[in-house]
């Protein structure tokens, strides 16, 4: 017989039987959510933690790099031969190693630097190619030794540190510059400023807008420039033109070499003053040009590649006429003497184009032997360019 009494019951107990389970699959969930939270929040952290972890370590090396910058830019050897360091810090460091250099040309070497930065258990590794180049001189002109006169008077003058392509002597954009004009200290530049005049003429003097374009320099000395040119005129190959009794050597119309096939040539003035040698008509010519103990005279057409240096006791450089001089390289004049005061180290009173260009002295540099540039790079001023960089695998 049907026994409502009991049958509620037993409903009654179903229904505490699903508030249960409903009440424990609730919790059950809220745990899993729980404890899956927990996790995602620890794995975040973990990840946050490593991506700091790996900033740092990116910047440790990062430093590492720019510390290997500075190490090359110190050494005055060449190919620089930096060591492999490691440097330590509160929370991390970095290890610089080197690899043999790639020497490019007489100036130029490239180095293919790796830095590890570390930061606990992470480690960033970047791996970026420098180069070290040099340049044979610091600036279009430099102007070194004793002097008593500038003079710049009549013609169109235009001296320029930015750096020019020889083949069509346009400016080459981004490139380095140097200063216009160098000087040996503050006496040299006085007497350039004096003959500048004041306020100085605009259109003159060029260089980059973070480069002055006349400034003492301790580079190129003048006791290097003296060494460099009695070391070019007892050089394999040089073509040594001497200067005869009467004091007077003059040249016109001749090929002294071209770009593809550069030339070493020195002029040898006489023990006494007032030697001068003179190129006149239409002269041309590419490497290096040495006048010792003479002045060099530009009267006709004249146009050069590379280095002159013009070295020696009562000397100077004389510019006149109005045809075109264009030099693209650089120029040097050092007087070792003690001049008279009718005597000036830099003399224009014609046309002169004198544009600073790396390549053209670059080229230049290959003629000059090598035991004499290993003696040179120390005075010589140089820069460090980073070509690239990457990460590279731990």
């Amino acid at each position: 017989m049907f026994n409502p009494i009991k049958t509620g019951g037993k409903h009654l107990q179903s229904s505490h039987g699903m508030v249960l389970m409903s009440a424990l699959t609730i919790l059950t969930v809220l745990l899993a959510v729980g404890i899956g939270i927990r996790v995602m929040l620890q794995n975040d952290y973990r990840v946050l933690s490593n991506l700091r972890g790996g900033t740092e370590a990116f910047y440790y090396s990062a430093a590492g790099l720019e510390w290997s910058k500075n190490e090359l830019a110190r050494d005055v050897a060449f190919p620089p031969v930096p060591t492999n360091q490691a440097k330590s810090f509160a929370s991390g460091g970095f290890a610089v190693s080197f690899p043999s250099p790639t020497v490019v040309g007489p100036l130029t070497a490239t180095f293919v630097v790796r830095s590890v930065g570390t930061v606990r258990t992470t480690s960033q590794v970047l791996q970026a190619q420098l180069t070290k180049a040099y340049d044979l001189a610091d600036g279009a002109l430099g102007l070194r030794g004793s002097a008593a006169r500038v003079n710049l008077g009549g013609g169109a003058t235009f001296i320029s540190g930015v750096d020019h392509d020889p083949a069509n002597g346009n400016p080459l954009p981004e490139a380095k510059s140097r200063s216009a004009v160098t000087v040996a200290d503050d006496a040299l530049r006085d007497l350039f400023m004096q003959a500048l005049g004041s306020p100085p003429p605009t259109g003159v003097l060029e260089s980059a807008i973070d480069v002055p374009v006349l400034s003492p320099s301790g580079h190129v000395p003048a006791t290097v420039i003296a060494q460099l040119a009695n070391d070019i005129c007892v050089a394999p190959g040089v073509s040594l033109h001497l200067i005869p009794s009467d004091g007077s050597l003059s040249f016109e119309n001749q090929l002294w070499g071209s770009r593809l096939s550069p030339q070493l040539h020195c002029i040898e003035g006489l023990s006494t003053p007032g030697d001068a040698v003179s190129f006149a008509g239409n002269m041309s010519g590419a490497g290096v040009l040495v006048v010792r103990n003479a002045d060099l005279n530009l009267s006709g057409s004249f146009r050069w590649e590379g280095l002159v240096i013009v070295s020696g006791q009562e000397l100077g450089l004389k510019v006149s006429g109005a045809t075109s001089k264009e030099i693209l390289g650089a120029v040097l004049v050092n007087e070792t003497g003690n001049p008279g005061s009718s005597i000036a180290i830099l003399d224009i009173q014609g046309n002169l184009r004198l544009l600073f260009s790396r390549e053209a002295l670059r080229r230049a540099a290959k003629l000059i032997p090598s035991a004499t540039l290993k003696n040179t790079y120390v005075a010589l001023p140089s820069f460090v360019s980073q070509d690239y960089w990457r990460t590279a695998s731990p």
